[in-house]
């Protein structure tokens, strides 16, 4: 029973990646959201496979990357840090990097570190091609304000829920 359920559950998975294959022209990011701890991670690199099945090269981005350092993060009503706010997030540098890679330019892609609570400059460049397609996974992945820059047409949008 697991693995048909299993099996199932990447049979829709290949089912969206023949959705986004099939307007290949059109979309360039896929964006996940989801609560904190629903599989969005998990379903990007499922789907991320899927894709690559289908000849397109799919460059995952976590938003958590996109932290601004912990300093600015904001806080909540008991003094925590409140990484699920979105002003928890650099905005301005993920819509210039979203810009720049549509546009073909190479972009250095940033890594939160989240023991130090600074993002880090590890040298991970990522230029886009015809056949790359980004598929960017995190709580606020459908929030408007993130992709402001970006033509409605050019995003595949996905909300992922575990089932309780």
């Amino acid at each position: 029973l697991i693995l048909v359920a299993e099996g199932l559950h990447e049979k829709k998975i290949a089912n969206i990646a023949d959705k986004i294959y099939e307007n290949k022209e059109k979309i360039k990011i896929v964006l996940i959201a989801g609560p904190s701890s629903s599989g969005k991670t998990t379903f990007s690199k499922r789907l991320a496979v899927q894709l690559r099945v289908l000849g397109l090269k799919p460059k995952a981005i976590s938003l958590d990357d996109y932290f601004v350092d912990r300093e600015f993060t904001p806080l909540d009503e008991k003094g925590n840090y409140d990484f699920e706010r979105l002003e928890s997030l650099d905005i301005d540098l993920f819509n210039k990097h979203l810009t720049a890679l549509l546009a073909g330019r190479e972009v250095e892609l940033p890594v939160f570190n989240f023991i130090t609570g600074k993002r880090e400059s590890l040298g991970i460049k990522y230029k886009m091609d015809n056949r790359s397609i980004l598929v960017i996974e995190g709580i606020h992945g459908l929030n408007e304000t993130l992709t402001s820059s970006i033509s409605k047409e050019n995003k595949y949008k996905i909300y992922v829920s575990a089932l309780t």
